[in-house]
């Protein structure tokens, strides 16, 4: 016989689940799916062989001397640019003279300074590739440098020996020298604007073309391969339908344009439809507040486009609680386009907001670097932290727990292309809530590394920004350039008010 207090949780989920039922009874049904399985893509189960690719991640034989070495110029490097009056801002490089020269010696000695450095403190090191391409890429700059003239322009040493050699083994997001980053290839939504489509009873998509409905037989590229090219989305009236479109890469011209087949509802004629697809942007915000609450038409939006610790100082507490004063709305809009980063306390809103604290293994795998760089730089315990793995030992990786957070309104979650890191991380931790939303474009996916460092080369002055934390995918996908996708794919700069149409169109907010 069940105990009296199991039957009371039994009937109080029982309770919760028709009370969510109820609240949300207005969205479609489809939708609900496209909802399901935007969560499962987030949120994946750990690779089957993710426990034998952890050496991949970690890099091994670590010589205490030269750790220590590397530890103590970026501690000393870290205090001076933090005390020193009139330097610029984390990530904003001072500018390099185009006179100034450095000589042949100089550069050997730096370089090689610098391969210890991304050796010791740089966390991607060895997930590209380690010493079987970093040390090779080093004696081929030195091989380069011997045909260079001596001295050479620092300026010159820059743009034609680091930058180049490191754009073609580097594509991390937060990875930067003296202000170039070694970014992933991005990923950007292009669309047509032209046609709708809708689902008939049967479970066709349909669109309509000179008065005839047309029933959609399969999408291809312009070269014949076949490609998904249909995509939720909501009408300026707010209605759930459908689009031509594709996430693509950036400068890939086979997303121009989508080759659809049709046939005629009536009279079973057969087509091709070229249907032209165009890059949509991002967002434009007038201002990048850390917490703004306000309603319209009885929907309450909170917007946060910062986390960075500047802004973030007066404003944690503020933040925190506005999920608790507003976790009894029937709908709330979160607002996060155009969302720049910062710290990482996106779980301190949710935390308020429903009770629990986010899981945030569910969405990336972490390792940290187990080195003197991190203990002195970071001041972390590695250890203490289930979610971190040292570089020098090898731990099993985490098989998280994946329950889902309870949460019985509807939240709506507005991303763009300029999410980024922080904002990534919100996302994540975000999609683990029940009857979440998400509306607009995929993320940038900046997250590859974190933990940033900023340091500067000892000879030449330039300035390198590198992490010390890996995020890694439960199930090894790749996420730099391509980020978290949304349900709904909707242009960012009407993304609000196709939302709010929809609110009102569905009878959600009551």
């Amino acid at each position: 016989m069940k105990s009296m207090s199991t039957i009371f949780a039994l009937a109080a989920s029982a309770l919760l689940l028709a009370s969510c039922a109820e609240r949300n009874a207005g969205i479609p049904a489809e939708l609900r799916e496209i909802m399901r399985a935007g969560r499962e893509r987030a949120l994946p189960p750990l690779h089957p062989d993710f426990n034998e690719m952890l050496t991949n991640f970690l890099t091994p034989d670590l010589c205490a001397e030269t750790d220590s070495r590397v530890a103590r110029h970026i501690q000393w490097e870290s205090t001076r640019l933090l005390t020193a009056a009139g330097l610029p801002s984390r990530g904003v490089s001072a500018a390099i003279s185009p006179r100034a020269l450095i000589s042949h010696a100089e550069i050997r000695d730096e370089l090689c300074f610098l391969f210890d450095l991304l050796r010791y403190g740089y966390v991607g090191y060895q997930h590209f590739g380690g010493d079987a391409v970093f040390l090779p890429l080093r004696d081929s700059m030195l091989e380069s440098l011997a045909l260079m003239r001596d001295p050479l322009p620092v300026r010159e040493y820059l743009d034609r020996l680091l930058v180049p050699a490191f754009r073609g083994v580097i594509y991390d997001n937060h990875f930067q020298i003296h202000n170039v980053t070694m970014r992933a290839r991005d990923y950007r939504l292009h669309m047509s604007r032209d046609f709708v489509l809708r689902r008939d009873r049967a479970g066709d998509f349909v669109t309509e073309i000179d008065g005839a409905a047309r029933r959609v037989l399969g999408t291809t590229l312009r070269d014949g391969t076949p490609v998904d090219g249909i995509l939720p989305t909501l009408t300026r009236e707010g209605e759930l339908a459908w689009m031509f479109g594709l996430l693509a890469a950036d400068g890939d011209r086979q997303a121009w344009e989508i080759v659809a087949l049709l046939e005629c509802a009536r009279t079973g004629e057969r087509s091709s439809l070229v249907a032209s697809l165009a890059h949509v942007g991002n967002y434009n915000p007038t201002s990048n507040p850390v917490l703004e609450t306000r309603e319209v038409g009885g929907v309450p939006i909170l917007v946060n486009r910062t986390m960075s610790v500047r802004s973030w100082h007066n404003a944690r507490m503020e933040f925190a609680q506005s999920g608790i004063a507003l976790r009894d709305k029937p709908v709330l809009v979160l607002d996060l386009r155009g969302h720049s980063g910062g710290g990482d306390f996106a779980n301190e809103w949710i935390s308020g907001y429903t009770g629990r604290m986010p899981n945030r293994a569910l969405a990336f795998q972490r390792f940290q670097l187990n080195s003197s760089v991190a203990h002195t730089l970071l001041g972390r315990a590695t250890s203490r932290n289930p979610y971190f793995y040292p570089s020098w030992n090898r731990h099993n990786a985490v098989a998280p727990q994946r329950d889902l957070i309870p949460n019985e309104n509807l939240l709506i979650v507005l991303t763009d292309k300029r999410v980024s890191s922080g904002g990534d991380l919100f996302v994540g931790d975000l999609r683990q809530l029940e009857n979440a939303l998400f509306v607009g474009t995929n993320t940038h996916g900046n997250i590859l590394s974190g933990g940033i460092v900023r340091s500067r080369l000892p000879h030449s002055g330039i300035d390198i920004i590198f992490g010390q934390e890996l995020h890694v995918r439960p199930d090894l996908s790749q996420f730099e350039g391509i980020g978290f996708l949304p349900d709904l794919w909707v242009p960012p700069g009407e993304s609000l008010e196709r939302v709010l149409a929809f609110i009102e169109r569905y009878g959600l907010n009551r």
